[in-house]
């Protein structure tokens, strides 16, 4: 097993922010499980009336799912900031 290149520029990616957000959510709700239920709770009756329950249940199937995403779609910008530290650290 070896490092990808530029693995050093992978906190650029989407697909890695993606999951650090997941990651520090499920962190959040293991350390304080009724924060959540907290944080429901403060949003107006609006907003609650506005979002279905279900998706509070489905958040860290579509954050795993954005991320499965965002590694499929090309980021031109992440690219050449590889290709630029490879470069540098090649001369």
């Amino acid at each position: 097993m070896k490092l990808i290149d530029g693995w050093r520029q992978s906190w650029r990616l989407w697909s890695v922010r993606l999951s650090a957000i997941g990651a520090v959510l499920m962190g959040w709700a293991a350390l304080t499980p009724d924060a959540l239920l907290q944080a429901w709770n403060a949003l107006p009756d609006d907003v609650q009336a506005l979002v279905p329950e279900q998706v509070g249940k489905s958040i860290p199937f579509l954050l795993f799912l954005a991320a499965l995403v965002a590694r499929l779609i090309p980021q031109p910008k992440v690219a050449a900031k590889v290709q630029e530290a490879f470069d540098g650290n090649a001369q």
